[in-house]
């Protein structure tokens, strides 16, 4: 697979599934009008800027994605979930080179997650509940080092 991004165009079959992982996952869904500019270039009209592309992670992605909001975790938070020892999965997104580290979603959450923090849970667990370790890993880190500097 290529990891170079490329306009995606999905075919009728398609066109559920990307809708539902693409937007209704996307902070931006009440307010985006890229789903009428998919369906025109759907139809024959052309790609929209900051449209669906390949993604080497993921399959697709919505280069306009943003991540929707998190309750933020307070360092006491952070501590009782660091004290679980959460295991850190073959596919973490913290891992370089999985496919949720390439996840151009994956990535946007991550990252999001680790600088304010607010959870992310390990996308192995089928409950979707249980802390990513490499989150857990990152977020404890960046709490120490801003600690340390103050």
């Amino acid at each position: 697979m290529t990891t170079e991004r490329q306009p995606y165009r999905p075919q009728p079959d398609e066109w559920e599934e990307a809708v539902t992982m693409l937007c209704f996952q996307c902070a931006r869904m009440s307010s985006c009008s890229l789903i009428d500019q998919m369906i025109e270039c759907k139809d024959g009209g052309d790609w929209p800027t900051g449209g669906w592309v390949t993604d080497p992670g993921a399959g697709i992605s919505c280069l306009s994605y943003q991540t929707r909001p998190l309750k933020q975790l307070q360092p006491s938070e952070i501590r009782a979930i660091a004290a679980t020892n959460p295991a850190t999965c073959q596919g973490c997104a913290a891992r370089k080179g999985t496919d949720a580290s390439q996840s151009l979603h994956t990535r946007r959450d991550f990252t999001t997650a680790v600088r304010l923090p607010g959870l992310f849970v390990c996308h192995e667990d089928p409950e979707g509940k249980r802390p990513c370790g490499g989150w857990c890993n990152s977020v404890v880190a960046r709490m120490e080092h801003q600690e340390a500097a103050s």
